[in-house]
């Protein structure tokens, strides 16, 4: 199992289409973006990704609330045997459109870029915190379950107390912290992805919130220990199955033009699995556990080996090391 926590997640951008046009996005999402899969592909992707070992839907985008179909794909997952979480900004939560979803979503994550007026600048929108409080009441009365996603950068570890603090005053149970990454719209702020140090004084920010508080606030940073990523990624099977891909790739991730490809959004393609709109899930694995596999082991194994888990910080987000090294190895 590659080192991606316990659960095999899908994560299906079903549009680029959003109400925002945020500084930070990865996917260059905005409100002219036409990019959209047809509700009838998602919901055979996901059945095929159930039968091939996934147990989370995660859908982002776009802004997955604008997609309409959106109650349907989750119910779908919910009735194949998946766990089901949307990432959205927040200010289409409408009480409507919340009764829709509570009945197949196990988690709902708000997207939280700091105060108000941090948040509004990298929105890219004033007023888009208070849109998002008033979404967030929707919410609580809704009674999904709810948490929120925090985007840490290389000038923010200081308002990761002010969002724990947010989180928790507002009922939320997650605060999931998660690096800037330079793709999309956001390369235009790649001095803002945090460095080594940043991320240490995070890790250790993050250690001393879960102490103050405790069972009331489960609070995830997706960053890792390096020697311990570099042991499992040293440990990848040299064969995987593809009719079990989800013990072994995760998250395998849908792009809305139908791209199916490793770990991340934008992962170069040269190592993808290939396109949904044309071949099915289970052909696209054949393919790419036969073709594509051993070299994508090999990228991950030379990325983050023992030899380079010595060097710079403990702390890693191991997914940029890979795509990084990915990128590199496409380029020759």
């Amino acid at each position: 199992m590659l080192p991606t926590g316990a659960h095999s997640i899908l994560q299906l951008h079903p549009t680029r289409r959003c109400n925002l046009r945020c500084l930070h996005c990865y996917s260059d999402s905005s409100p002219e973006a036409v990019d959209s899969l047809a509700p009838e592909l998602l919901l055979s992707v996901v059945s095929d990704a159930a039968s091939m070992g996934y147990t989370v839907l995660s859908v982002s985008g776009g802004e997955p609330m604008s997609y309409r179909a959106l109650p349907q794909v989750l119910a779908h997952a919910r009735a194949d045997g998946l766990r089901t979480l949307v990432t959205t900004n927040g200010m289409l939560s409408t009480r409507r459109r919340l009764e829709e979803l509570a009945p197949h979503l196990d988690l709902l994550a708000m997207s939280l870029d700091g105060p108000p007026g941090e948040h509004d600048l990298m929105r890219d929108h004033p007023g888009a915190f208070q849109a998002m409080l008033r979404g967030l009441h929707a919410v609580r009365e809704s009674g999904v379950p709810f948490g929120f996603l925090f985007t840490l950068t290389q000038h923010n570890v200081h308002q990761l107390e002010w969002a724990a603090d947010f989180a928790v005053t507002q009922g939320a149970s997650l605060l999931q912290v998660h690096p800037l990454e330079a793709t999309g719209r956001g390369s235009a702020l790649a001095y803002s992805v945090p460095d080594d140090v940043e991320s240490a004084y995070a890790a250790l920010e993050v250690v001393r919130l879960r102490r103050l508080w405790g069972p009331r606030l489960r609070i995830h940073l997706d960053l890792a220990g390096r020697a311990a990523v570099a042991a499992m990624a040293v440990a990848m099977p040299e064969t995987v199955s593809p009719r079990r891909l989800g013990e072994s790739l995760s998250p395998l991730v849908v792009e809305p033009d139908g791209w199916v490809g490793p770990l991340e959004y934008g992962f170069p393609r040269d190592f993808g699995l290939g396109d949904v709109n044309s071949t099915s899930l289970p052909e696209l694995a054949d393919t790419w556990v036969e073709s594509v596999y051993p070299r994508f082991r090999d990228v991950v194994a030379a990325s983050l080996s023992p030899e380079t888990s010595t060097r710079g910080s403990p702390i890693t987000y191991w997914y940029a090391s890979v795509q990084a090294a990915a990128e590199r190895a496409a380029a020759h």
